[in-house]
């Protein structure tokens, strides 16, 4: 008895090292099975059979038959449903000519061919900036804002805002800084019996909604646009709005310095060396035109930067993320058009500020009044004060890329040196209101494109 319970136990003992033996391979087949599917799947499913693995367990151990099944090749519309088999989504741009039409609902919109196989509503179509066949105020009602992302560029609905008000013509010129708004403020006053109030967004929209006043407003190239914005902005925030001859009799702007200063602490190369308004004019303005003592007649001539002012421009594009703007001049075009929701305000039309004497005579015309030649007066021409020819290629991408929402949501096209960095638009399905819907289609919108929304 005890000879036959060590043989039993011996046996036990065999047994379960087989087993043992057989569960371990089995987790490593298991292993390599996994391995080769997700191989499978990176290299595109190319090969035209599947492989596969018969395992059988016998008296003997396991026995393992690797067996070739023929399969015809996944046809390709399967394949662009499988998020792990298909081109990549930087392959496709659309034409402006299809956005458009997606847009207008004269075709509808390609949910089954979405390049990102994403489901229904991640679905979303890249396109080029500036190709949409749509007037920029209808691009705008369509743009989609991040109101979060964007918060520090967008004004408060109740915070008051300049704005030209000519009541006879039930018109309102939306303010919008760096995009010819002296010119427009000068055509509201002296030709369409406007005046200029500070008034909250509430006001405006009661105005249009309520007593069917016209909105409008003027936009300019957004890189163009930029420069000017920065110099004003840089004016604007130097030190001398802290103590000196320009705040000495202005106490407000000295408070307003002091509250928004520490904007501009991240960037402490701007103001390098300079103290007084003095020190910066040096650096731009000819000794002979400081010397007469006219210091707005330095706006009249070229700079004489000798590139310490463009350095610290592209230093400061260099390190800024487009999200923090320092002064209110740096908000984007789109964010000063949009309520605090990031809904679109209802604008009647935008005109382009490139063209600004010709478009407020088509405005003004519209309205049974005529501009005679001459008779406009335009804003100060302020020449830049450093050399915008010399910046560099780098930079100018730059800024295109920071200012992406306004070459999407404005259709403004891309200039030639942005035009290879890979900015593109999304038309995205998401929630949101489409002006010119046809039908019970889904809702679409514009935003700029980015590599995960």
């Amino acid at each position: 008895m005890m000879r036959s319970s060590r043989r039993g136990t011996k046996n036990d003992a065999a047994t379960n090292r087989r087993k043992g033996t057989s569960d371990t391979i089995l987790l490593l087949l298991l292993v390599l099975m996994i391995g080769v599917i997700v191989l499978n799947f990176i290299v595109g499913n190319q090969v035209a059979f599947n492989s596969a693995i018969h395992i059988e367990v016998t008296d003997k151990g396991l026995a393992i038959h690797p067996t070739l099944t023929n399969q015809p090749p996944v046809p390709l519309k399967l394949k662009k449903n499988i998020a792990m088999d298909i081109k990549s989504e930087e392959d496709e741009v659309y034409s402006g000519d299809e956005i458009t039409k997606f847009l207008t609902g004269e075709l509808p919109f390609p949910i089954t061919d979405c390049s990102d196989g994403s489901s229904n509503e991640q679905c979303r179509l890249k396109f080029k900036p500036g190709t949409v066949q749509l007037s920029s105020v209808q691009t705008l009602q369509q743009c989609h804002v991040d109101a979060k992302k964007y918060k520090a560029h967008i004004k408060s609905m109740h915070e008051p805002v300049m704005t030209s008000v000519s009541h006879k013509h039930k018109m309102i010129y939306h303010y919008l800084p760096k995009s010819a708004s002296s010119t427009a403020r000068h055509a509201m006053f002296d030709h369409l019996e406007g005046k200029d109030y500070a008034l909250p967004f509430d006001t405006k929209m009661n105005l249009v909604t309520t007593h069917n006043y016209t909105m409008i407003s003027f936009i300019r190239e957004p890189l163009a646009r930029f420069y000017s914005s920065y110099d004003e902005a840089f004016y604007r925030m130097g030190p001398w709005m802290g103590e000196g001859e320009i705040v000495r009799k202005q106490p407000n702007l000295r408070l307003h310095y002091q509250s928004v200063k520490h904007k501009i602490d991240k960037y402490p190369y701007l103001y390098e060396g300079m103290k007084e308004i003095n020190d910066f004019r040096k650096m731009f303005c000819p000794k002979e035109v400081l010397d007469t003592g006219v210091f707005m007649a330095c706006d009249d001539h070229d700079s004489i930067d000798d590139g310490r002012l463009l350095k610290r421009f592209e230093q400061f594009v260099h390190d800024y993320d487009g999200i923090e703007p320092f002064d209110v001049h740096l908000n984007m075009q789109t964010t000063n058009l949009i309520y605090e929701t990031g809904k679109p305000l209802p604008m009647s039309a935008l005109y382009n500020a490139s063209d600004a004497e010709k478009e407020w005579r088509e405005v003004a015309s519209q309205k049974g009044v005529t501009i005679p030649d001459g008779a406009m007066k335009h804003g100060r021409h302020q020449s830049r004060r450093f050399d915008v020819s010399k910046v560099s290629e780098v930079t100018q991408q730059k800024i295109c890329q920071l200012l992406a929402l306004d070459y999407c949501c404005l259709n403004f096209k891309l200039p030639e040196v942005c035009d290879d960095v890979g900015l593109y638009c999304a038309l995205e399905q998401m929630e949101g209101q489409r002006m010119w819907k046809k039908d019970d289609s889904l809702n679409v919108v514009i935003r700029p494109w980015e590599q995960h929304p």
